[in-house]
């Protein structure tokens, strides 16, 4: 379905009975919403799932920039107004945690509890903004398929490089729709996002904290202090998936989605 937030059109996954808490996925970068479809199903079953593309990916609209991360949070809180939707679970992976992390920093409230996955609160290193600085140069002189040949390969493990080429198959075709001022826009939002680790202490629910034990962007002992700072998150480490586990390895990212918020339930009883 479609929904209009402040004069854009944003495509958002909404699925399930509905009989439990909505829970809201947001994706990483430059990805869309369909890196959720294989969980949807059993996600659906029992939770109201909804999975938004952000400005500029998928099937939402590509308008110029900035795509900060504020600006990013501003959207899905938009969304979820617009569908009615006050209360909810977040789950963000990646740049999708960098907006989450927003989110929680303007509207704590809203928050039921928080999936964090493949992602970090420390801001951009000096040398991972040169990393950014030199993928927008490469945008700007090659064009956007050069970046996403260079890019697209650190998203996965290499297992997944060695057994499931398909899955990099397919996260370059939900790349390449997305137009180069989007990419180098993003890529500027990320450079320039806040620290959020003072935010860590404060979150006053369950947090699930996923890694992939093959993640060369976000390594695992990043996510584990993450999870340790965090008054109630639990940290779980997947096997042989780099940092998209929701297509690497779904079945086990699913489960433990899964078993996350059964628990929220029995806890809200």
């Amino acid at each position: 379905m479609f929904v209009e937030v402040r004069g854009h059109k944003f495509y958002c996954e909404d699925v399930g009975e509905g009989r439990n808490v909505p829970v809201v996925f947001l994706h990483g970068f430059p990805l869309s919403s369909e890196i959720w479809l294989p969980l949807r199903d059993t996600i659906a079953g029992q939770w109201r799932f909804l999975a938004p593309d952000l400005r500029g990916f998928g099937r939402s609209d590509k308008p110029e920039g900035p795509y900060t991360m504020d600006t990013l949070a501003e959207d899905v809180l938009g969304i979820a107004d617009a569908l009615g939707i006050q209360r909810f679970v977040l789950a963000g992976h990646s740049m999708g945690g960098y907006v989450a992390f927003r989110i929680v920093a303007r509207a704590p409230e809203r928050i039921l509890g928080l999936a964090l996955i493949c992602t970090r609160a420390e801001p951009d290193t000096e040398e991972a903004r040169a990393r950014r600085r030199q993928g927008m140069d490469v945008i700007r002189t090659r064009g956007p398929g050069a970046f996403l040949d260079s890019f697209l390969p650190s998203l996965v493990g290499g297992t997944t490089k060695a057994t499931r080429q398909g899955v990099l198959d397919r996260l370059r075709e939900i790349a390449s729709g997305v137009p180069d001022h989007v990419l180098a826009a993003c890529l500027a939002g990320m450079m320039e996002r806040p620290d959020s680790r003072p935010l860590l202490p404060e979150i006053r629910v369950p947090v699930l904290v996923v890694a992939g034990d093959e993640d060369a962007l976000i390594p695992p002992d990043h996510a584990r202090s993450m999870a340790e700072q965090i008054p109630f998150g639990r940290f779980v480490l997947l096997q042989r998936c780099g940092h998209t586990p929701s297509l690497e390895v779904p079945e086990e990212f699913t489960r433990e989605v899964e078993a996350f918020l059964r628990s929220l339930q029995q806890e809200s009883r």
